[in-house]
């Protein structure tokens, strides 16, 4: 049986500590905008007309950077702590960046999973293993046109949940475009073991890789087959949940929330194109797509001019949920981020060393052939070149000769003159 996510809801991204910056918190003046072409992108839209729902700690609606633009759904971990100072640490900086790109759309707060400062953090298990599912539908069916997931679970043998993939499947079918962070587990020097992460290990869902300002992988980044795309990841200039100002923070759920924001760039301008059409934008135009894929970056890191220039070009199709017909070669709609076949060259050293080996092995079996049949041939024959068909005698090893055996009935004949015999 498949197992629920009973696994811990750790964030996908673990925030900078750093002390709220003075800047004004009206608008974002970080290096990650314009490595995005994000500026650019405004010339084009602003995201107008869209809402991306910010699966996550929850969010604080009456930040500055949020205000006016942000709504709070549901607690679907049923709990009444909102007034406390820890509340939604987490999903108000992921709003922020989402915003700072998309600064014309709408956000929706769902709450799945504690901020790790918040005492009742559950460490390796949700007290609502059903959350992230629920949220997904309830996003889905309240408008939402993003998913942004800056979230992960992780354990060795139960992270895979159905109930969350068929929400996944449900909300793809709807046109909702749902990304996830891969996860801050890939530096094995900080004792990272690079686990599978879900929700972004799911099929459908575009998984989010960060990056550096020069375009590589950050450290802490998960390596894996199944990244997408990649986006600024390290000293994001977030809103700080503490302040009415901005810190500064990093993690692949910064990069997430920022190819969120790329995300509903794409849908505002294109409603009409199908989830795995927006993906196909942004990686048919990320920093390395021309020079092939990587399972640290995936395709490289997303430009936002290029890729609405990419998405202008594309004719809307229909939206298909996962395991159904035409979702494309891989898991689901369209490309996962793996190629479909990877270049590995020839090494010629161990074709040579193989083909020895085959040869090897040919003649043992050819002469092994040969013995047999000689010692077939010998039996025919006989001891000392006997003739064909002439019997073998064979020495027992460890018998005696056989004597001839004496009639039981014949009496030896009696010494001479003597007879009849005595009875």
């Amino acid at each position: 049986m498949i197992k629920r996510i009973v696994a811990s809801a750790l964030l996908a991204s673990v925030l900078a500590a750093a002390s709220a910056s003075t800047a004004s918190a009206d608008s974002a003046q970080g290096w990650e905008l314009p490595a995005m072409s994000v500026p650019a992108a405004h010339a084009v839209t602003e995201g107008e007309g869209v809402t991306v729902a910010v699966v996550d700690t929850g969010i604080r609606t009456d930040h500055p950077v949020l205000k006016g633009r942000a709504t709070e759904g549901p607690d679907f971990l049923q709990a009444n702590d909102k007034s406390a100072s820890r509340y939604s640490e987490h999903g108000t900086a992921m709003a922020s960046s989402i915003l700072d790109v998309a600064p014309k759309a709408k956000i929706l707060g769902l709450r799945v999973i504690r901020d790790e400062a918040d005492p009742n953090y559950q460490g390796r298990s949700m007290s609502n293993p059903d959350a992230v599912s629920q949220a997904i539908k309830y996003a889905t069916d309240h408008g939402a046109d993003v998913i942004s997931m800056s979230i992960g679970s992780r354990t060795l043998l139960n992270s895979y949940d159905e109930k969350a993939l068929k929400a996944i499947d449900y909300a793809l079918s709807k046109g909702v475009v749902l990304l996830g962070a891969v996860g801050n587990l890939g530096d094995k020097s900080a004792g990272g073991d690079n686990a599978i992460s879900y929700p972004s290990a799911y099929p459908g869902v575009i998984t989010v890789a960060a990056s550096t300002p020069d375009g590589s992988r950050a450290s802490f980044s998960s390596v894996h087959s199944y990244i997408d795309i990649a986006a600024p990841g390290v000293g994001i200039y977030e809103a700080d949940y503490r302040s009415s100002g901005r810190t500064s923070g990093e993690g692949t759920s910064a990069a997430c929330a920022l190819a969120a924001g790329v995300s509903a760039l794409i849908v505002s301008k294109y409603p009409n194109l199908a989830p795995r059409q927006v993906e196909r934008a942004l990686e048919e135009t990320a920093s390395h797509a021309s020079r092939g894929y990587s399972a640290e970056t995936g395709y490289g890191v997303i430009n936002a001019k290029a890729a609405l220039q990419a998405a202008a070009k594309l004719t809307p199709e229909q939206n298909v949920a996962i395991g159904e017909t035409g979702t494309g070669l891989h898991f689901g709609p369209g490309d996962d981020g793996t190629p479909k076949t990877y270049s590995q060259g020839v090494d010629f050293f161990k074709v040579a060393v193989a083909a020895v080996g085959a040869l090897i092995t040919l003649l043992f079996t050819f002469g092994g052939f040969w013995l047999f049949k000689s010692g077939r041939r010998l039996q025919r024959q006989g001891p000392e070149g006997a003739g064909l068909g002439a019997p073998v005698a064979y020495t027992q090893y460890g018998q005696q000769p056989v004597l001839p055996q004496q009639n039981p009935y014949q009496q030896s004949a009696p010494p001479s003159g003597q007879w009849p015999p005595y009875q």
